[in-house]
């Protein structure tokens, strides 16, 4: 038995005892009143908990619907006259929707819908989809207030600038703070106007490897306004294979060989005794023939660190096949003394001197992240000019260059006129050393591309919702094996591209999972579906605005009929009768009955 028809026999139940207790009651004055008084109080009770609807008539199109999405405002939408559906999510008060489950099903069931008026944040990309042909009324709500577009790299290594960029919109009349906060410290902040849209940029080195989640989180004044996850995955940087051209072991070279060693570099080292005669030193590699430098050679090094002399000094084959190496991806780094060039290779820097200030350090700041180093016990005179096509990388306090760079082919060169380097081993500063050699390195090496490579979509992948894994196998044309959450997935070909696999997967819990693509672990982040909302509203706003400005559907005009609505009476009106009721029942025994 339904619930309600349980109600109503309760009720009944209720107003029979009622009114035999009234009847059988010694005072018989104002039976009447006082029997009227009950049945309405009970029907009244009974009607707030079944309520009653009735049909009403309204001309409109019969091709013509109401659909409200996220954002929906109850109270504009609460007197709109016609037929309103909306997602199963979407909580709206003091209206009526009818719930639609999936919208491409709702619409080839209804053949005869053409016309569609959308209200709140809209829809999005897949849903839009579905909507071609139809002609589209959009009214939006306000925008929301929050991050609404971010984005990171998910995968760096070590010695990478971690970088998360977005924009903050704050249409409320007090300010915000934002910060980005990961394992225990705030990394950055920045602090965003009232009524303002604000770009933000925060920079860091992560130190940790492995997975982990940092947090973009708004606070005005000691409200948290929103947390959103800020996942990566940090992994150890490749060992570059490293070889050192030397004109003659000089403390610089000393020192950065003794460094390489330590941490694991393969190095390849040669130095310059006298003509055609040189001394050799393979650390953490096999011995290979260096006595003349050629293509296949250098094939095996993903950097070359070489002096201007000892560049100027190899014959002009040797360094024709290191201008080659470099078009075709090998990093070279030139360490220059002289304000007046000696090569091809480092004479596309331009060089100056400047005045030598007796006893002052130098004061160096890497140009990418602002990084200072603490102050190098070391008098420097020539420095470089940085031309449109160039990227400094290292420059002293006053912005005069030391290292700058320059795309060439498929790899990079690099010039340096910093002589004395390990000049911070010797005054203690370890890190310092370690990280001007990590950063020139990491700028510098051959680039590596993955053999495998997996791309999720959408951006940010959530719980219970579809999910689209694409892998790319440029190594391998067979079917790859994925798997996630031990879910084996079914993946198809693309036909135009035979390397790429995609499967669809809807995850079932949040946080970091593993994709197995050829028993290859890949983590992936699965978020709350309460995450980034401000994000993803603003992209449906944005979305749908589109989509109807490309909208190329005519209007037509529709005959109105008279359609037939269900609406229910309101449950204000029962609950004052049994109020009204009550009172009356309270004050006739209470005051009258005396």
């Amino acid at each position: 038995m339904e619930f309600k028809y349980i109600a109503i026999l309760l009720g009944l139940l209720l107003m029979a005892f009622l009114l035999y207790k009234e009847v059988n009651r010694t005072n018989r004055a104002r039976l009447i009143w006082r029997i009227l008084a009950n049945i309405v109080a009970v029907c009244c009770f009974i009607l707030l908990i079944v309520p009653i609807s009735y049909e009403t008539h309204v001309q409109q199109n019969a091709d013509e619907v109401i659909l409200l999405t996220d954002g929906t405002n109850s109270d504009s939408v609460a007197n709109l006259k016609g037929k309103k559906y909306s997602f199963p999510w979407i909580v709206l008060k003091n209206t009526k929707a009818t719930t639609i489950n999936d919208l491409s099903y709702f619409l080839k069931s209804n053949p005869n819908i053409r016309k569609l008026n959308i209200y709140g944040y809209g829809l999005n990309a897949a849903e839009l989809d579905q909507l071609k042909g139809y002609q589209i009324t959009f009214h939006p709500s306000a925008n929301p207030s929050g991050i609404i577009s971010a984005n990171w790299p998910a995968k760096l290594k070590t010695t990478e600038l971690w970088q998360v960029q977005g924009t903050y919109q704050n249409p409320g009349d007090e300010s915000v703070k934002l910060l980005l906060k990961g394992l225990g410290k705030t990394v950055d902040s920045i602090s965003i106007e009232a009524k303002s849209n604000k770009s933000f940029s925060f920079k860091t080195n992560p130190k940790q490897t492995g997975k982990a989640i940092y947090e973009l989180i708004a606070l005005q004044k000691k409200d948290t306004l929103a947390k959103e996850p800020v996942p990566v995955q940090v992994g150890d940087q490749t060992p570059m294979k490293v070889l050192i051209l030397a004109s003659f072991p000089d403390f610089e070279y000393k020192f950065l060989k003794n460094w390489l060693y330590e941490n694991q570099y393969p190095l390849a080292f040669r130095s310059q005794i006298s003509k055609n005669k040189f001394a050799f030193d393979f650390l953490n590699i096999d011995s290979i023939n260096l006595n003349q430098i050629n293509t296949s050679s250098l094939k095996k090094f993903d950097i070359l660190i070489i002096d201007e002399e000892e560049l100027a000094a190899i014959d002009p084959n040797e360094r024709s096949s290191i201008a080659l190496a470099v078009n075709n991806g090998m990093g070279l780094l030139i360490r220059v003394a002289n304000v007046k060039a000696s090569t091809t290779l480092s004479g596309k820097f331009s060089r100056f001197e400047s005045p030598v200030l007796k006893g002052n350090p130098l004061n160096l700041i890497v140009t990418e992240d602002h990084h200072k180093f603490n102050p190098l016990p070391l008098e420097q005179a020539v420095f470089l000019r940085a031309n449109q096509t160039d990227q400094p990388i290292v420059a002293d306090a006053s912005g005069k260059i030391v290292v700058n760079s320059s795309i060439s082919g498929y790899g990079k060169v690099l010039v340096s006129t910093l002589s004395a380097t390990y000049n911070w081993l010797l005054s203690g500063q370890k890190t310092d050393y370690a990280t001007y050699w990590s950063k020139l390195l990491a700028n510098a090496a051959r680039k590596r591309n993955d053999i495998q490579s997996v791309n999720i979509i959408p951006q940010f992948p959530v719980i219970h919702q579809k999910t689209r894994i694409i892998a790319d196998l440029a190594a391998s044309d067979r079917v790859p094996q994925l798997k996630i959450d031990s879910i084996l997935l079914s993946p198809r070909q693309n036909m135009e591209l035979p390397f790429q696999w995609d499967a669809f997967y809807w995850p079932e819990k949040s946080g970091w999972t593993n994709l197995e693509v050829n028993h290859t672990i890949e983590p992936v982040y699965i978020y709350k579906k309460t995450d980034w909302k401000a994000l993803k509203n603003q992209q449906k706003l944005d979305r749908t605005h589109h989509f109807i400005k490309n909208l190329n559907t005519t209007e037509a005009k529709n005959k109105l009929t008279d359609t037939i609505l269900e609406e229910e009476v309101s449950l204000w009106w029962f609950f004052a009768g049994f109020l009204l009721a009550a009172a009356f029942l309270w004050y006739e025994s209470r005051i009258l009955a005396y």
